[in-house]
């Protein structure tokens, strides 16, 4: 490759392009050097993959334990899922499907009583015998027939409507 660069053959001397020559090697030099830098320090600012950046941050179960009273009510829905509730102040905790929501208390009916999450726009309803949760934002409901032990113990008179 040298003997390219600087265009020697056996019984000459260097060509007139000699100095250009060299300025390219010094050039295609420079710019090895410097990829090699660049890799060099791309490889060491590079942070580790096994490590989580999310380490320090509590599940939601973990906030719930944390930030629940000490009156815990469990509910349990059709198809076995479990709700834990808890009142907090003016706040309505409910852990869902390992998720915590943070619910408002709002007006509601005699006898009923009505919570909402305005982020996730998720609606607690409690009424005699059940609750229900709904999710407003895509218009379905989520979970039904939850009752307290309590509740599944208590019987409610059934009335004929077609009398």
């Amino acid at each position: 490759m040298l003997k390219y660069i600087f265009n020697l053959k056996q019984d000459s001397k260097p060509t007139k392009h000699f100095f250009s020559r060299c300025f390219m090697l010094s050039l295609f030099a420079s710019v090895m050097t410097l990829i090699h830098l660049s890799d060099a320090s791309a490889q060491s600012s590079k942070k580790p993959s096994n490590t989580n950046s999310n380490t320090n941050v509590p599940s939601d179960e973990k906030k719930y334990d944390l930030l629940k009273s000490a009156q815990e009510t469990i509910w349990t829905c059709e198809n076995n899922i479990v709700v834990k509730t808890s009142n907090i102040g003016n706040s309505y905790l409910l852990l869902f499907n390992k998720k915590l929501f943070t619910m408002t208390g709002i007006e509601a009916l005699n006898g009923v009583s009505h919570f909402t999450d305005m982020a996730s726009k998720f609606d607690w309803f409690i009424i005699p015998g059940k609750a229900m949760l709904f999710d407003s934002k895509a218009g379905q409901r989520l979970l039904d027939y939850c009752q307290t032990p309590e509740m599944k113990n208590i019987k409610l008179p059934e009335s004929n409507l077609m009398k």
